[in-house]
């Protein structure tokens, strides 16, 4: 019968652990990549102020000009 020192097992350990880290390095990678290029770090989704402004808008209380002036403000383009 044929026995393994610690070294062949810390050996295969290694060997495992390796096999496992590349392919989760290698989607992590990908992952922020993915979030780079599609310009993650640009505004929320979710912008509050923006809501309010557009609720105001829509229940007439501020005009067409002032809504563009505070999209503006906010760092909204005007879209076309």
């Amino acid at each position: 019968m044929v026995t393994f020192g610690a070294s062949v097992w810390l050996f295969w350990l290694f060997a495992v652990a390796a096999s496992l880290a590349v392919p989760i390095a290698i989607v992590w990678l990908i992952v922020v990549l993915i979030r780079n290029a599609t310009g993650a770090n640009s505004r929320p989704r979710f912008d509050p102020a923006v809501e309010q402004l557009r609720y105001r808008y829509a229940r007439g209380e501020i005009g067409q000009a002032e809504f563009e002036q505070g999209m503006h403000l906010l760092g909204y383009e005007k879209r076309s």
